[in-house]
């Protein structure tokens, strides 16, 4: 941070070719710093700023950040608040899960901030504010720059000789020569902060100011002095322009503590080059392995499973007493950079989520020139066995099953993660009964979605009768969408069919999937018409029709809105609930005991010859 005050590899029959992992070229964000600060006239420097380029693994997932505050004059703390703010946001911003997004993850850290300077009022100050400093964020990730704005501090965008103020002064004029500042770090307990994203591109600069500098220097002049930059300057020439413009402020006239902080965009990853799998190269498939073979130092014991797009294996380690799953990906995706983008981002996440209910992934040795994932064995069975092994489970039954799952999808949602998948192939329960999802490569990561460098999905992610609709429709999945294919699998628990008519056909491949697309038998939500789950089982209390009805809305905006509720409702039905069941027609509550009634209706009319 900067601020201112072979492992030898081991093929034993094993076929001789091995197949090559997509190519990629290594394409990396590249950003260049340097900034000055002083005083200026002052005896005290109330300024601060600071920056931080990572290493690789966070500049993918969390980006560069560069702040800058301003102590405000009035507070005895202004500049303890000002140097506290720039160098906690960014220790806290980094130590946030690199699977937030990065508006989440600076709005929680800024309002936690703030909450803490806002606290340091007490009675020995006269209930007076004393840590107040104005705050700007500046963070570059992947091919957008994000920017977090409170007060007067200033951040501009310079390009190709033009320049742009891109924040707006938070203050209210008084006169012709007296302002005052109507937003702050630390002024309320509540706190709004001006949010933007910026499109970024090569030889972009950006500009962070204190009102020291931009209130004596126009953005013209600072224009004009950027100007006579070189096309790719050094981190020396930008702190010694930095320290240029600071100088020409005070020479200006400035009375106020002088600041600068310059930002250049030396390069931003290209689109089409996904940077997450820069470990791909030079990383190759295996065959397909059988019992006794070797990977590395890993034994094949038991082929699990294989298919098209992947296999599993049975695996024993000489310096590990527990088996493992051996995960590998299939040949015949090779060239599949979206499944292998997939692949290698499941391992990515499977090192950070931490859950019980959740199989433990990590990747193989970095030495290894073979991808694989190394995974937890689960001794057990799928749901789907579960299911056809257990066709009339009872109810208390299933809410423990779906309780374990919803521990694990927690776990998800804490790190800002749609899995996208959940089915019962998907879902596994041991001989204890304990349950663990096993399978996310399909997963929605939220830091790794805003990266311009990643694949852009074209197709929706998922199983077809376990994908929320608004997926089909229109490619977009959030918590709600996991929730739909929970509710979708509860009721199949229950009675061994599907809440809604099963799906004929629907193409998703990459070539001929198109949203609104005519072809595409997805076009709307009435296509799903809820069917009673007392058609199946008349056994299962009346209530239950409507808490899996709501669970599985096709139109998220009706659908349950948090798992927790959907826990709640599975064992005691809300009073709402209940008078919503009971105020809907015969025919949509029951339509058995509908259409029964009907026909004993009938029959008792034409026996009185009524309909003759």
């Amino acid at each position: 941070m900067k601020t201112d005050s072979n492992a030898h590899t081991q093929q034993a029959n094993m076929a001789p070719k091995v197949t090559q992992a997509t190519q990629l070229t290594q394409v990396k964000l590249q950003v260049l710093l340097g900034g000055y600060s002083s005083a200026g006239i002052k005896a005290t420097n109330e300024d601060a700023f600071a920056s931080l380029v990572p290493s690789d693994a966070e500049l993918t997932a969390k980006g560069v950040v560069a702040v800058i505050a301003d102590g405000v004059s009035s507070a005895s703390k202004a500049a303890q608040a000002a140097q506290l703010s720039v160098t906690q946001f960014i220790n806290d911003y980094y130590a946030t899960p690199q699977t937030w997004s990065t508006q989440k993850s600076a709005s929680k850290v800024l309002s936690s901030l703030n909450q803490w300077l806002y606290a340091q009022t007490d009675a020995v100050s006269g209930y007076t504010l004393q840590w107040l400093t104005t705050f700007s964020a500046l963070i570059v990730k992947s091919s957008t720059a994000y920017i977090f704005h409170i007060g007067d501090t200033r951040i501009s965008q310079y390009r190709q000789h033009e320049i742009e103020i891109l924040t707006k002064d938070h203050q209210q004029k008084q006169g012709p020569y007296h302002s005052v500042l109507t937003r702050a770090l630390g002024a309320d307990h509540r706190l709004q902060v001006d949010v933007q994203q910026v499109a970024i591109q090569a030889g972009d600069i950006f500009v962070l100011t204190c009102d020291g500098v931009h209130e004596y220097l126009s953005a013209q002049q600072i224009k004009k002095q950027l100007s006579t930059l070189s096309h790719s300057p050094s981190t020396q020439a930008l702190e010694k322009m930095a320290k240029l413009l600071t100088e020409l402020a005070i020479a200006n006239g400035s009375k106020d503590n002088v600041s600068c902080l310059l930002v250049y965009i030396g390069g931003t990853p290209n689109r089409a080059l996904v940077e997450i799998e820069r470990e791909l190269i030079n990383k190759a498939i295996p065959p397909a392995l059988a019992v006794g073979n070797k990977i590395d130092d890993y034994e094949i014991v038991k082929v699990i499973h294989a298919s098209i797009r992947s296999h599993l294996y049975l695996a024993k380690h000489p310096d590990e007493s527990e088996p493992c799953v051996l995960k590998v990906p299939s040949q015949n995706l090779a060239d599949d950079s979206s499944y292998l983008q997939g692949f290698i981002r499941e391992a990515w996440l499977g090192e950070r989520l931490s859950n019980s209910h959740v199989m433990k992934i990590k990747r193989g040795s970095e030495n290894s020139r073979f991808l694989y994932h190394i995974c937890e064995y689960i001794d057990g069975q799928t749901l789907g066995q579960w299911m056809f092994d257990n066709p009339k489970p009872n109810l208390a039954q299933v809410r423990d099953i779906i309780g374990q799952i919803i521990i694990a999808l927690r776990s998800f949602q804490r790190l800002d993660v749609i899995h996208r998948d959940l089915k019962p192939d998907n879902i596994m329960i041991d001989a204890y009964g304990k349950v663990f999802l096993i399978d996310y490569g399909t997963a929605l990561i939220a830091s790794l979605a805003e990266n311009n460098d990643v694949l852009a999905e074209t197709v929706p992610q998922g199983t077809v009768n376990y994908i929320a609709p608004e997926t089909l429709l229109t490619l977009h999945a959030d918590h709600q969408s996991d929730l739909f294919s929970l509710g979708v699998i509860t009721y199949e628990m229950l009675c061994g069919e599907l809440p809604y008519k099963p799906m004929q056909r629907v193409d998703m491949s990459s070539h001929s999937y198109a949203i609104n697309n005519e072809k595409n038998r997805v076009e709307n939500y009435s296509q799903w018409q809820y069917r009673s789950i007392r058609q199946f089982r008349s056994d299962l209390p009346f209530w239950l029709d409507m808490v899996l009805s709501k669970a599985t809305q096709a139109d998220p905006k009706f659908r349950l809105q948090a798992y927790s509720e959907f826990k709640a409702d599975l064992s005691k039905p809300t009073a709402s609930a209940l008078e919503e069941y009971k105020s809907q027609p015969i025919l949509k509550r029951n339509p058995v005991l509908f259409w029964q009634g009907a026909t004993v209706l009938f029959f008792i009319l034409w026996l009185s010859g009524i309909l003759f």
